[in-house]
């Protein structure tokens, strides 16, 4: 649950940067939820738009390899 669009946009993006998730699943988009007042992240429906411009212009997968390096050096 986030208290705002900008932070559950911010979860989303984090998400797809550490989490490896097969082609066609994991979290794309983000929505206000009727019974709580919360977002929440969900794998259906439309790709959010900052997620989309991430991935297309490349900053996703260069984020994810800024963790796998970061991950590697903490285990050093």
């Amino acid at each position: 649950m986030y208290a705002s669009l900008h932070l559950a946009e911010e979860a989303l993006i984090a998400a797809r940067t550490r989490f490896h998730f097969s082609a066609g699943n994991g979290p794309v988009a983000v929505y206000l939820c009727d019974d709580c007042g919360q977002f929440h992240l969900t794998s259906k429906g439309k790709m959010n738009d900052r997620l989309a411009e991430q991935m297309k212009n490349g900053s996703i997968d260069l984020q994810k390899e800024a963790n796998w390096w970061m991950d590697k050096f903490k285990k050093s």
